[in-house]
């Protein structure tokens, strides 16, 4: 049996990071690059590799190659990688093992290229064990097809945290391959691993096992977090997320609009198997949808996947990058009172999987009364709550330029436990991708910040924050800010019967501290208990 190419990890090289002996600094820049902070990598790398650091050169070559954290220089990063090779550096053996697989900047050799693999992975690096794993898996690059010996592989690079060799236990333990009883439970185990260290397919075949129940409880909600987490990862598991609404699996109620929807997201490279599938299950859904519910979920299809990828690219929540996603407990955020009976507004990415929401410092719980994962809003409940609610902007819209004021609760623990304001501009009128539910701004938001207000200058509410991106890749963003949109605030406020307060603007504007003052007494920090 042949590991279905959705297992198969996405990475160009995967440099790796099995510990070896380093200067002094080269630490910090391999730690910035298993972080996907390329930039920071960059940065911390670039001297020691100068100075002829094995791995420093490793790393370096790589991401000179791919343009990771700053322009590309193939010419210097093939010298890197060349060097690093010929001064022993395990990850230098790898990277050029897998120029040569694959024709990057060196004529393609796959004999050459087995030869430097096997010696990484002899010499113990995990992705090269993975991938001569995968090799005799599959009888491939001149080895015999052998399944016991492909796990022990496997499991050796599974053991010193590599993702692809977690990934491919958890596939050996769903179908009983290499000597192992099929265990859909220990299988789901090792999927989150992988997924937890961002391996792609592993999050989508945890999404799978969750939203099946095979082997496993049956958790619709949890397969939905795996499944959007893939989206948001630029893997297409949009068919995916459109079963789990169609069909109610694991608890979720059935939703055909939002599955069509989802169905009708497919980017348009994706497999031709999925291509046909949301097709196929398009075709279903017109059977049971009127033709303005297939016009409005089509209208809807240009920006839930674009939704999903930004609220991953962003990763301004302390859940993202680092905390494994079965595990909630501690995330927390900011809201907003919206409502004298205690409605609360936040992101629904704040509270996604949380068993109890609370009210800090108070310990006050919520009630979660509705979420809206597409416009990534959710509204809560303090009942009897005698918080004061901020008041609604209604009227003129926004300009590009209006001044704007953020208030929130962000880098609990690293700063002031009490809110925090920015100041800013509106940048743009839409969102990544053009999304026009979304606003970009110069109002600096951390993580902690999302769900917080975004008000103007009269102290009126006039957005959500949402997002920002990260500095990291090759375009390294700076101060790129997102907020939800009030006209996309007030639809979902409107469409759950929430009674605000709503105001024009003054002819004066108020200053800072008095927009302040009057924001902070409505906002409030949300924590996942």
């Amino acid at each position: 049996m042949r590991r279905p190419t959705a297992l198969i990890r996405s990475s160009f090289l995967c440099v790796g990071l099995a510990t070896t002996a380093a200067q002094a600094g080269v630490a910090e820049g391999l730690d910035a690059y298993s972080r996907f902070q390329y930039a920071e990598a960059r940065k911390e790398l670039a001297e020691p590799a100068a100075k002829n650091d094995p791995d420093a050169m490793a790393v370096m070559g790589e991401m000179l190659m791919r343009g990771l954290g700053g322009p590309r220089d193939e010419l210097k990063a093939r010298q890197y990688v060349l060097q690093a090779h010929q001064n022993g550096s395990v990850r230098g053996t790898f990277v050029l093992g897998r120029m040569y697989q694959l024709g990057a900047l060196v004529e393609k050799d796959e004999s050459k290229a087995a030869e430097l693999i096997k010696d990484a992975a002899t010499r113990l690096h995990p992705p090269a064990q993975t991938f001569v794993g995968g090799w005799i898996h599959s009888g491939q690059m001149g080895y015999q097809k052998n399944e016991a010996v492909a796990l022990t592989w496997f499991k050796s690079a599974a053991e010193m945290n590599d993702p692809g060799g977690m990934g491919w236990m958890g596939y050996y333990y769903e179908y009983g391959l290499g000597g192992l009883e099929k265990d859909n439970l220990v299988a789901l185990d090792w999927y989150k691993k992988a997924g937890n260290l961002r391996d792609t397919a592993s999050i989508v075949s945890a999404g799978r096992l969750y939203a099946s129940g095979k082997g496993v409880s049956a958790d619709g909600n949890e397969a939905l977090r795996w499944f959007r987490m893939a989206v948001g990862q630029n893997y297409s598991s949009h068919v995916w997320i459109g079963n789990v609404y169609e069909f109610g699996r694991g608890g979720v109620a059935k939703n055909p609009a939002l599955a069509y929807t989802w169905y009708h997201s497919v980017p348009s490279n994706a497999r031709a198997s999925e291509v046909k599938d949301a097709s196929d299950a398009k075709e279903r859904l017109t059977k049971i949808l009127t033709a303005a519910e297939i016009e409005d979920a089509v209208k809807q299809s240009k920006t839930v996947a674009s939704n999903t990828l930004l609220a991953n690219m962003t990763a301004i929540n302390p859940a993202a990058g680092n905390m494994p996603l079965d595990n909630r407990k501690g995330v927390y955020g900011s809201a907003v009172v919206v409502s004298r009976m205690g409605d609360i507004l936040t992101n629904e990415h704040v509270i996604q999987g949380c068993k109890n929401i609370r009210l800090q410092p108070s310990g006050s719980t919520v009630k979660l009364v509705a979420q809206d994962a597409r416009n990534d809003l959710a509204l809560l409940r303090l009942e009897g709550g005698k918080i004061p609610a901020v008041k609604i902007r209604i009227g003129k819209g926004l300009r590009l330029g209006d001044e704007l004021v953020a208030v929130g609760y962000p880098l609990r623990g690293l700063i002031s436990n009490g809110p925090t304001v920015t100041t800013g501009i509106v940048n743009a009128l839409s969102g990544l991708n053009n999304d026009t539910s979304a606003f970009q701004m110069s109002a600096t938001v951390q993580p902690g910040s999302s769900g917080g207000p975004i008000v103007d200058m009269h102290g009126l509410l006039v957005g959500i924050v949402r997002s920002r991106l990260q500095p990291n890749g090759p375009i390294s963003p700076q101060n790129v800010n997102f907020g939800i949109n009030l006209a996309t605030v007030q639809s979902f406020l409107d469409a759950h019967s929430v009674d605000y307060e709503s105001s024009t603007i003054g002819n004066k504007s108020m200053s800072v501290g008095d927009v302040t003052a009057l924001t902070q007494r409505s906002t409030v920090q949300v924590e996942c208990h």
